[in-house]
């Protein structure tokens, strides 16, 4: 029988996980995100000294810091069922942990630093890591609201995932167009307002706190068409190299000046004595009776388990592909970036190869990997290595089959893709990404198959060819 780990705040198994997830990020920090998270536990440090007066040692049970406390718990036990987002048991952890010490602050004190601990729990986890967590969906959102406009206004486009394909090229939405660092910033901007300020975080708050997302994603997304319509459309890509930073600029200060009025409607925060902060809280003394209900809330949540967070390094073995006739193969060699961008993803396996299948010949690439992040749109790689990528159209290519089928080079080649699993086949990598996120299925194989020339996605031939392909994988997979 497995064991199930059990996970609740201040428990060892969620502080664990997260402490050495934030361990292990920090290590790749840049050099600039370095001095920034050095500067604000500089900063931390000024505040604490200046309010060191108002730090009590003997610790009281007061209400709000209880429920924030138990709070992050069932929400780090939900999502551990739910999704599969390394920032948010982080973020739950640090925002908990501010809870705690809301035991020790007096009231007053520990609401004016409320802000401060939402900044810390909701900015620290993202900020060390940009790419991963919500990186990948702001990418997918930002492309295909982009994708919309574009064929609302009759210019033919495509979304794969994070990539825009059009009749003139590819536009790869990429980190930098992903929007997550002016949100990311924009938050700080909202936070350090309301604490500069001394805003009420309630309701109104949060209303604000939501309008702000929705301005940066708007101007991001504007940011992204205008300079897909410069780049692909227009064929001005040193405009759209010149106006890259100063759009971005722009689309944020607009943001941030929307948002700054919207905090006017929320109102200041009162001050308040410690007497009237005691008469707020409802357990005002450690009697045996709170004692145990708090430790009775504890053991509840000590014995709900979750499902298992550490990924099974057993995948699909590659190696073991076993190819039947008229299928012949011959192994190559990864390049160095691909054998270096491989390597930091435990569980991935791999197999380049040329093939002949019949009369078809070509290059195919397989990837066998326990996370999305190893995976990626192929059109990308297609296009970087020099490939003109016309529109594709998504066809079911056999009964069992659902791939994406490319024309390269104005014709002179064809390719074909597809995701598959245990249980599934795909040519979306949305679908993919969104499977692993909600935790309905991790393990996938990605198949890049490059024609050296051109094809019917009809032909027998090429229909033989995606069909044994398939099938092998499966024998693995199942």
């Amino acid at each position: 029988m497995n064991r199930q780990r059990v996970y609740f705040f201040g428990g060892k198994g969620v502080n664990r996980a997260a402490l050495y997830w934030l361990a292990t990020s920090i290590v790749d920090i840049s050099l600039f995100n370095g001095a920034i998270l050095v500067a604000g536990a500089l900063l931390l440090a000024l505040l604490g000294w200046n309010y060191r007066r108002s730090i009590e040692l003997a610790p009281g049970l007061y209400r709000l810091p209880l429920l924030l406390i138990f709070g992050c718990s069932v929400a780090t036990i939900s999502t551990q069922w739910l999704v599969s987002f390394a920032q948010l048991p982080v973020g739950l952890f640090l925002l908990g942990s501010y809870g705690l010490a809301g035991l020790w602050l007096a009231p007053s004190v520990w609401k004016r630093g409320l802000p401060v601990g939402i900044s810390i729990a909701c900015l620290l986890p993202f900020g060390v890591q940009f790419s991963t967590g919500v990186g990948t969906p702001a990418r997918i959102f930002t492309a295909q609201v982009v994708e919309w406009i574009l064929h609302s206004w009759q210019i033919t486009a495509i979304s794969a995932g994070d990539v825009i394909v059009l009749e003139t090229g590819v536009a790869y939405v990429d980190l930098p167009c992903s929007g997550l660092k002016s949100m990311w910033t924009g938050t700080l901007f909202l936070l350090a307002s309301t604490w500069l300020e001394g805003r009420q975080i309630g309701l109104r708050w949060i209303v604000v706190g939501l309008a702000n997302l929705v301005f940066l994603a708007i101007a991001n997304t504007a940011r992204v068409l205008i300079l897909t319509i410069l780049s692909h459309v227009l064929h001005q890509s040193a405009w759209a190299e010149i106006l890259h930073v100063p759009l971005g600029l722009i689309g944020f200060v607009m943001a941030s000046l929307l948002t700054w009025g919207l905090l006017r409607w929320v109102p200041k925060a009162s001050s308040q004595s410690q007497t009237d902060d005691r008469a707020e809280t409802t357990l005002m003394s450690l009697n045996w009776r709170s004692l145990l209900g708090v430790a009775g809330l504890i053991l509840a949540l000590a014995i709900v388990p979750v499902p298992q967070t550490d990924r099974a390094i057993a995948t699909v073995d590659l190696s073991r592909l076993q190819w039947a006739e008229p299928m012949q193969t011959q192994p190559l060699a990864l390049n160095v970036p691909e054998q270096k961008f491989f390597a930091n993803y435990p569980g991935v396996t791999t197999r380049k190869q040329q093939f002949q299948y019949g009369d078809l010949t070509g290059t195919s690439v397989l990837v066998a990997s326990p996370t999305w992040q190893a995976h990626h749109s192929p059109e990308v790689c297609l296009a970087s290595i020099g490939y003109k990528i016309a529109p594709e159209i998504k066809q079911l290519v056999t009964p069992d089959v659902t791939a994406r089928w490319l024309s390269l080079d104005n014709g002179k080649k064809s390719a074909v893709y597809w995701f598959q699993s245990a249980t599934s086949t795909t040519d979306n990598f949305n679908a993919r990404f969104w499977d692993e996120v909600f935790r309905r299925e991790s393990r996938w194989t990605m198949v890049s198959v490059v024609f050296d020339r051109s094809d019917s996605p009809e032909s027998p031939a090429v229909k033989g060819f995606i069909k044994q392909t398939h099938d092998a994988i499966d024998a693995l997979s199942s």
